[in-house]
C-alpha cells in the first residue's frame, strides 16, 4: 500500500531487537472476556512483551462480584439492566454488568436469596437435592465464620496465581532479580505458601512444623528477598554486585522485609471485605424487612412498597460498592503482583483516497 503512494520511501527491517523501542499493543480477547479490557485499560496497557491480565481479571471480577451480590432477583435486574445500558448508550459496562448480573443470580441460588425473600427457593432445594431449606445459612454464626475463612482463602489463592504470573512475566521479560529474588517471585511464592499451609495445618491441628520447615521454607526464602539486588546482580553478569555501605544497606533492606510481611498479611486480610459484602447484603436486606414489617403492619400495599423501594436502593448502592471494592482488590491486590500496565496503544495509519489532491 506504501508503495503506491507517490513521495513515501520506506525499508523494512527484522523486529526481533524491536521490543526495546516498546512496539504498540493491540488487545485481542474472546467474547467474554472482551468487555473487560477496558478496565485494564484503566489501569494501564500490558507491554508488547508482557502478560495479557484481561482474561484472569474477567473470571476473578465476575465470580467476586457475584459471591459479594449474591441474589437471584437484584441479579437478573442489574443483568436487564445492563443490557438496556449497551443497547442504548453502547457503553461496555453495561457488557460488564450483564455477567456480573448473572454471577450474582447463580451465587444466589446458592445463598437462597430472592429480592431479599430468604425462604423462597425452598421448593427448589426440596425437588432437586432433598434438602428443608437452602444449604448456606449467611446470617448464622457458624457460618458468618465459614464465609470469612472462606473469603481469605480465596484471596489466598489470587494472590498465589498473582505471583506464578510474576514469575512467568518476569523470566519473559528477563527480568531474573523479580522472577526469583523478589517477593512475588520464586522466593516470595515459597515464603508465602509456607507460611499459609503452617497456618491451615494449625488450624486442623496437624503438626508439620519443624526446624528444617522454618529454616528452609521460611527463613531462606526471607534472607533470599534480603539479598535481592546483589543476587539479580549476580544472576544477571554485572560488574558491581555488592553494596558499598553495608550499614546502609542492612538497614533500609531490613525496613524493606518488614514492609513486605506487612504486605503479605494485609493483602491477604484484604479479601476479608468479599466475605463482609456478602454479610452486609444479607443484612441490608434483613433491615428492609424490618421496616417494611413496622410500617406496613396491617397494609399490604404499605409493605409491599416498602419492599420495592428497599430492593431498588440495596441495587444502587450496593452494586456501586461492589463494583468499585472488585476493582480495588484487583488493582491493589492483584495487578501490583504482576502488572506493569506500561504499553502504548496500536493506532494503524490509515491510508484514504482524497480526490482532492491530484
Amino acid at each position: 500500500k506504501l508503495s503506491e503512494v507517490y513521495g513515501i520511501e520506506y525499508s523494512v527491517e527484522k523486529a526481533d531487537n524491536e521490543i526495546k523501542h516498546s512496539p504498540p499493543v493491540k488487545l485481542k480477547n474472546n467474547k467474554f472476556s472482551r468487555p473487560f479490557e477496558m478496565f485494564v485499560d484503566m489501569y494501564g496497557l500490558p507491554s508488547y512483551n508482557e502478560i495479557d491480565p484481561t482474561v484472569l481479571v474477567s473470571i476473578v471480577y465476575t465470580v467476586l462480584f457475584g459471591i459479594m451480590f449474591g441474589d437471584v432477583g437484584q441479579g437478573i435486574i442489574l443483568s436487564i439492566a445492563g443490557a438496556i445500558m449497551y443497547k442504548l448508550k453502547g457503553m461496555m459496562l453495561g457488557k460488564i454488568l450483564i455477567r456480573c448480573g448473572i454471577s450474582a443470580a447463580l451465587f444466589g441460588v446458592l445463598f437462597g436469596s430472592v429480592f431479599g425473600f430468604e425462604h423462597l427457593l425452598d421448593p427448589f432445594y426440596r425437588m432437586l437435592f432433598n434438602l428443608e431449606e437452602k444449604p448456606i445459612k449467611v446470617m448464622e454464626p457458624n457460618t458468618v465464620m465459614l464465609i470469612m475463612l472462606a473469603s481469605i482463602g480465596l484471596g489466598v489463592i489470587i494472590i498465589t496465581v498473582s505471583m506464578i504470573l510474576n514469575i512467568y512475566s518476569s523470566f519473559k521479560r528477563k527480568d531474573y532479580e523479580s522472577a526469583m529474588f523478589g517477593q512475588n517471585g520464586l522466593a516470595g511464592l515459597i515464603f508465602y505458601s509456607s507460611v499459609v499451609a503452617m497456618a491451615v495445618c494449625v488450624l486442623l491441628n496437624i503438626n508439620i512444623v519443624n526446624n528444617f520447615y522454618i529454616i528452609i521454607l521460611i527463613v531462606l526464602p526471607l534472607l533470599i528477598i534480603f539479598f535481592k539486588e546483589p543476587l539479580g546482580a549476580i544472576v544477571s553478569k554485572k560488574t558491581h554486585v555488592w553494596p558499598e555501605k553495608w550499614g546502609e544497606f542492612i538497614l533500609q533492606n531490613f525496613f524493606e522485609v518488614f514492609e513486605i510481611l506487612l504486605s503479605y498479611l494485609t493483602n491477604t486480610m484484604s479479601f476479608l471485605r468479599v466475605g463482609a459484602y456478602d454479610l452486609g447484603h444479607a443484612g441490608m436486606m434483613f433491615a428492609v424487612f424490618t421496616m417494611a414489617e413496622v410500617f406496613g403492619e396491617g397494609s399490604p400495599f404499605v409493605y409491599g412498597l416498602v419492599i420495592l423501594i428497599g430492593n431498588i436502593f440495596v441495587i444502587v448502592l450496593e452494586g456501586l460498592l461492589v463494583n468499585i471494592q472488585v476493582l480495588r482488590l484487583n488493582f491493589y491486590e492483584m495487578f501490583s503482583r504482576f502488572f506493569e500496565g506500561q504499553g502504548k496503544a496500536f493506532s494503524p495509519v490509515i491510508l484514504r483516497e482524497d480526490s482532492k489532491i491530484n
